[in-house]
């Protein structure tokens, strides 16, 4: 860490955590360090982030069990299981459009805390199934895949093993990431899944591992977060006490242990590109929006940058009755069903 406050005339921290996130920056901050040399900048910063994540790339088949089979009004739904990177297995449901006799574009779905792959595919809500993300997602034409992060459904999980991950170096947003890194490629695997055309998206909590899976696992073609963008640096700089623990609540367990001495959120937007990426931002109340601006206006800068302004879209609701599936789904459609814009040729 380089930046040093110098005499201050108090015990506190406050100040200096203040002064560190106006004045320092990431070595590997592509704005403030490494706009001349974006490609190099990706592929350091990717390596760096896999080493944080303590990612073990797996390139094999994954072997999926089919454990069960219903239809729904608008898709089959399967139950399956398959295995994760440490041998456990994942539980999941893959929502099936009913027509799906040509390959379809598929959609690995992360959740939120608080809930389940249950929830995700519709089968706790008997009075409105088809609002569940994975049912709108399958009645569009998508082949999607709820899977349960771990300590969550049926994939309970004790406090003192997730210690032991985390002194092994693992933390659990990358554990999260390497398994829907493993759902995508069980997708890859089925008949009825177009391969080249299936993406990613993170709800909430289940966010950041979407994040990562996609910073990881290139191949993954489009990429959406919903009520995840700020900047982990304006943490010091929220002046009320109720919005830092808000702020702090919304990214807790999100960041890997010395991620801050490389880069800030709107770095590992930018891994992304040249691929689309989705940001949207729900209605938070309790955070100042100025958060959500600045974090905007950073990854746009970034993606303009690297010349893929087009491929980048950000909503920020302005009240609570936001459109979240709808900004979705019509990301998805523009980037996993059309045809893709060509890229303008690049300047020898």
């Amino acid at each position: 860490m380089d930046f040093k406050l110098g005499d201050w005339p108090s015990y506190a921290e406050d100040e200096w955590w203040r002064q560190w996130a106006i004045q320092s920056s990431g070595e590997l901050s592509l704005l403030a360090r490494w706009s001349d040399d974006w490609e190099q900048w990706q592929r350091l910063l990717r390596e760096r982030v896999g080493k944080l994540l303590g990612w073990e790339q797996q390139d094999g088949e994954v072997e999926v069990q089919l454990l069960g089979q219903k239809d729904a009004q608008n898709f089959s739904l399967q139950k399956i299981s398959f295995a994760a990177d440490d041998g456990t297995q994942i539980p999941a449901y893959v929502c099936v459009p009913h027509d799906n006799e040509t390959p379809l574009p598929a959609v690995v779905l992360s959740h939120d805390v608080g809930t389940s792959k249950e929830a995700m595919a519709g089968l706790l809500d008997e009075d409105n199934p088809d609002a569940a993300p994975g049912s709108r997602l399958a009645a569009a034409g998508y082949v999607v895949c709820c899977m349960d992060r771990r300590g969550h459904g049926e994939r309970p999980r004790r406090d003192e093993a997730a210690q032991m991950w985390d002194w092994l170096g693992r933390p659990a947003v990358g554990r999260d990431a390497a398994d829907l890194a493993a759902a995508y490629r069980a997708l890859c695997q089925r008949p009825d899944v177009q391969r080249e055309r299936i993406g990613i998206v993170g709800i909430g909590k289940g966010a950041a591992p979407a994040l990562y899976a996609a910073i990881m696992e290139t191949r993954l073609q489009a990429t959406a977060l919903c009520g995840y963008l700020t900047r982990y640096r304006s943490l010091p700089l929220v002046a009320s006490e109720e919005q830092r623990r808000a702020l702090g609540e919304v990214v807790a367990g999100t960041v890997p242990a010395g991620l801050l001495a490389y880069a800030d959120f709107e770095d590992l937007a930018c891994l992304i590109a040249p691929r689309p990426l989705c940001l949207y931002q729900r209605y938070e109340p309790d955070l100042p929006p100025e958060l959500a601006a600045e974090a905007a206006r950073r990854i746009s800068e970034g993606y303009d940058l690297m010349g893929e302004k087009i491929r980048l879209r950000i909503d920020v609701a302005q009240q609570i009755a936001g459109h979240q599936d709808r900004t979705v789904l019509d990301f998805f459609d523009d980037w996993l069903k059309l045809p893709a814009p060509e890229k303008p040729s690049q300047a020898n």
